[in-house]
């Protein structure tokens, strides 16, 4: 699959049209042994509006996501029969005002609830890399079927990591964009302190061009200064709490990206967010009791929850108000701390993994010689900017034994043009894996 540019010069020369694409592209998904798409709209070129900025570019949509005349599932038995949604949720309008072909939804871990993205009433999401591997969660279809050719990019959603985490699993590139950015209507809740609405592309370009469309920002703002030197700026890369619980060759791309800002000019220094833990656990709090409340009518109606699921709603339900008002007071601490190690430095940088894509099932993983949860070595260095919101990106910059790992780079509140800057400089410097 081409990048978005490539495509649109295709179609402006005359070397391709739409529709002999889309019909690749649906033979693909239907061959595909990956599990990445549940529902597919055919008719995507005659909805289409034939002009604007992503005139004939096919996107999918993670199933939390309202499309018009397609399902909403989220991944749940309990909405197998939901019916074909009747509006767009309004990053999707978005989209489709500016040409784009809304080709389909995407798997999902069931209600975006789980970062390994094999739990969903339709199947687990296998990895492109490793098709006995995990994609990642929760948007696992999306990240999927970017890496894998089936479409250029696709909308995510991220409350703990949902977007970040497939994308580094996967090799492809991920943002959830600061809190306020994108709208959320017509996507469905899970946190809605913590929920965001984020993008999947195989490109830093791509990805910033989507999200100036999403974000209806004039053209250029994200795309304009992409390649923009790096040289005598300030990077910060995170200890401490970021640095713990790697296995080794994660901790090798961190260190690999680390030389790669370095040889470009710029100046890193090393800064330990000593909040990070406490900012985590009051993002747990935060996630655990609004999930329970956004799905507690469910649960006491016996609705057709996965066991892991359920177990893991039910962890909200004793959730103390006085608790829940605590964490949600310790959101401000969070942004304070970002704030501050963002006043000395452009962008932040870390692993945005511990590890690298586990197996299917895998509940527990090894590192060093303790084994931990494997969902929690997955989330918890993109959880604190969840909590605070800042933006946060994941690209990817390396690979282990041909299983991509990548990098999370956080910046500050409006300021993605400055994430992809950094971002394109990692793309530009790896090495093929």
């Amino acid at each position: 699959m081409q990048d978005i540019p490539q495509l649109l010069d295709d179609y402006r020369l005359g070397r391709q049209r739409p529709d002999s694409v889309l019909g690749r592209l649906f033979e693909a998904i239907e061959q595909s042994p990956l599990n990445s798409f549940i529902a597919l709209d055919r008719e995507a070129l005659a909805a289409a509006t034939p002009v604007g900025r992503l005139a004939g570019i096919p996107i999918a949509v993670k199933d939390l996501i309202d499309a018009r005349g397609l399902p909403t599932t989220l991944g749940s038995k309990q909405f197998e029969q939901a019916p074909p949604a009747e509006r767009d949720a309004e990053v999707v309008r978005r989209l489709r005002a500016e040409g784009a072909l809304i080709i389909g939804k995407t798997n999902t871990h069931e209600i975006a609830y789980g970062s390994t993205g094999d739990k969903s009433a339709f199947g687990p999401v296998r990895n492109p890399h490793d098709p006995e591997r995990v994609a990642g969660g929760s948007s696992s279809g999306s990240a999927a079927a970017v890496a894998a050719g089936l479409c250029p990019a696709a909308l995510g959603t991220d409350t703990s990591a949902s977007v970040r985490i497939p994308a580094a699993l996967c090799g492809v590139v991920g943002i959830k964009p600061g809190y306020d950015l994108l709208p959320r209507d017509g996507i469905a809740k899970l946190s809605p302190t913590l929920d965001h609405a984020g993008v999947i592309s195989r490109s830093v370009a791509d990805n910033a061009l989507l999200l100036e469309v999403l974000a209806q920002a004039p053209g250029g703002t994200y795309t304009g200064k992409l390649d923009r030197p790096v040289a005598g700026q300030r990077i910060g890369m995170l200890t401490g709490f970021y640095a713990s619980h790697l296995v080794p060759e994660v901790r090798a791309a961190v260190r690999a990206a680390r030389a790669a800002f370095e040889r470009a000019g710029a100046t890193v220094i090393d800064i330990d967010l000593a909040a990070a833990q406490d900012i985590y656990d009051a993002q747990q709090v935060i996630l655990k009791a609004e999930a329970y409340h956004e799905h507690e009518a469910a649960l006491r109606a016996q609705a057709a929850f996965d066991p892991e699921i359920r177990e893991r709603l039910l962890t909200g339900q004793d959730i103390k108000a006085s608790e829940y008002l605590c964490a949600l007071a310790r959101r401000r601490m969070a942004i304070q701390a970002f704030d501050e190690a963002l006043a000395q430095v452009d962008v932040l940088f870390s692993a945005t993994c511990g590890i690298t894509a586990p197996r299917i099932g895998e509940r527990v993983t090894r590192v060093g010689d303790t084994d931990y949860p494997t969902m929690w070595l997955l989330t918890r260095l993109t959880v604190p900017s969840s909590l605070s919101g800042h933006p946060s990106l994941s690209v990817p910059f390396s690979a282990s034994a041909g299983l991509p790992i990548g990098i999370q780079l956080i910046g500050r509140y409006h300021d993605e043009t400055t994430l992809y800057q950094y971002a394109r400089l990692l793309e530009t410097s790896r090495k093929p894996s």
